[in-house]
């Protein structure tokens, strides 16, 4: 529809070929992008692989038990334990792609029938705001386009993932106690 609009937009103005070639120097950037970001996408997800038969994830696991019990409390289950922790991680290092398979497995995990519990609720709200430590994947998104300083955007995205995070966290706790 949009294609359409834009397409008949140029004819209208006698432009049509330049929005073709704006159409297909998009498509080739977006291809690239795609292209490059792939490599980072199938690299993490192989090193997960590699970490988990090594049982590194198990041990990444077991350094958060403590912590994650406290904060999604009694609806963490075990066997949800280790996708919560990968997907965490993987969220904070600004791969949100490769961390969406665990949070899918961990989300499953997790549910309660057909109900999604408190902490399943929590899972995903800190999920979705996902404190970036590292945007990995923004920052390469900013160096595939030139920018001049691709790491520049770290510490505003860490302030404003940290903020939401902390948000969404306090309003998932009182909306917890209220019900």
């Amino acid at each position: 529809m949009l294609t359409a609009a834009a397409l008949a937009a140029g004819a209208a103005r006698g432009r049509l070929d330049s929005v073709v070639n704006a159409m297909l120097s998009g498509a080739r950037e977006g291809v690239t992008a795609a292209l490059a970001m792939a490599g980072g996408f199938a690299f993490f997800c192989g090193w997960i692989g590699v970490l988990r038969r090594a049982g590194a994830v198990t041990l990444l696991a077991r350094a958060g038990r403590r912590p994650l019990r406290r904060l999604l409390g009694p609806g963490l289950t075990e066997d949800a334990l280790e996708p919560v922790a990968v997907n965490l991680a993987a969220n904070m290092l600004g791969l949100g792609n490769a961390a969406t398979p665990f949070g899918m497995e961990a989300a499953r995990r997790m549910a309660a029938g057909d109900a999604a519990g408190n902490a399943l609720c929590l899972f995903l709200v800190i999920n979705s705001s996902s404190v970036q430590l590292l945007p990995a994947t923004v920052i390469a998104l900013r160096a595939a386009a030139g920018s001049a300083d691709p790491g520049g955007i770290a510490l505003p995205a860490l302030i404003a993932t940290a903020l939401s995070t902390l948000v969404g966290i306090v309003s998932c706790k009182i909306a917890e106690r209220l019900s």
